[in-house]
């Protein structure tokens, strides 16, 4: 059974108040078990020595930490694969905008098609295989979801991975992206509680303030994918 890790954590809020215009989500992938546990290891030993030199006990959040200390938390994990979504936020429509329930429908929309981006990418390199089963560990930090829209988003990477989506505007088949069962398993984590969220903070604040501070060399990240939407 083939099976790929994902970890999300967001920067930035989605409404037009937005001083810098820009959402984020953004962590990373991992295409074992193994992967994530020498990733977390690694990360969490940071943290220890970070903690200890500070004097703190509680969760380390970029927000709060000097750039440096930031710095020497995003270097642990430089080299894994990444993925960042980047929201421009002046061009969403305000009818999105409108309510809590359309922004989470839109958040399950740019987060479904960036798992596929990456997944895709994986494919075309022959680490997975199209023709086999799949499932996938998606972990997000804790957030209030939608249960207004046809499919949560479990059900709606589902459908687009294994079956396909039909663009009823366009009149256009997006066709499936595995012909083999894929399992989608949501969970969203209390960050304090999961290095990797902890890791995606520090990932998807990087990137925001990349855009804050004008900065894009901050945005220079191996093995690194973006999306930008819409």
């Amino acid at each position: 059974m083939q099976e790929v890790y994902f970890f999300f954590d967001d920067s930035g809020v989605f409404h037009k108040s937005n001083q810098v215009g820009i959402f984020v989500y953004a962590g990373y992938v991992f295409e074992s078990r193994a992967d994530v546990d020498n990733a977390k290891r690694k990360y969490r030993a940071m943290v220890k020595n970070l903690k200890k030199s500070l004097g703190r006990d509680d969760e380390l959040k970029a927000f709060g930490l000097s750039a440096a200390h930031k710095r020497a938390l995003y270097n642990v994990l430089r080299q894994e694969e990444s993925l960042s979504i980047v929201v421009k936020l002046n061009n969403v429509y305000d009818s999105i905008l409108a309510s809590s329930k359309s922004i989470c429908r839109y958040k399950d929309y740019v987060m479904k098609m960036a798992v596929k981006r990456k997944l895709s990418e994986l494919i075309d390199k022959q680490i997975l295989l199209a023709e086999q089963d799949i499932t996938l560990h998606i972990s997000i930090d804790e957030q209030l979801t939608s249960t207004d829209g046809i499919y949560g988003l479990s059900e709606t990477i589902k459908q687009e991975l294994q079956y396909g989506i039909f663009n009823h505007d366009y009149g256009v088949f997006h066709k499936p992206l595995f012909t083999a069962n894929v399992n989608v398993q949501v969970r969203y984590c209390e960050s304090k509680c999961n290095y990797m969220i902890q890791a995606s903070d520090i990932l998807a604040n990087r990137i925001f303030t990349s855009y804050r501070n004008s900065k894009p060399e901050l945005r220079q990240i191996p093995n690194h994918t973006n999306l930008t939407f819409p």
